[in-house]
């Protein structure tokens, strides 16, 4: 099955496209997808250096709706699923 995955803010200037296809087994979960991602594109483990990273530093939307409400890195994933991925920018 194949989902989109798309990064949104400042990590746009450091990985190739602002858009990923990641082709995934039936009945994958949101950290498989994301494991899948770091692992096929090393522009993006250089930000990310795992699944959980992710979802620590960023806001990270399933089909427009907060993982948070969906089942956070448990969430299953369906063909054409799209996932947005902003990442967290704060001042101290």
């Amino acid at each position: 099955m194949r989902v989109t995955i798309r990064l949104r803010g400042p990590i746009t200037a450091h990985v190739k496209t602002p858009t990923y296809s990641v082709e995934t087994g039936n009945d994958s979960s949101l950290k498989e997808v994301l494991q899948t991602l770091l692992d096929n594109h090393h522009e993006v483990r250089e930000v990310w250096n795992n699944p959980e990273s992710v979802d620590r530093d960023a806001l990270i939307l399933l089909n427009e709706v907060d993982i948070g409400l969906t089942g956070g890195l448990t969430s299953r994933i369906k063909d054409g699923d799209i996932i947005v991925v902003l990442p967290l920018v704060h001042g101290g």
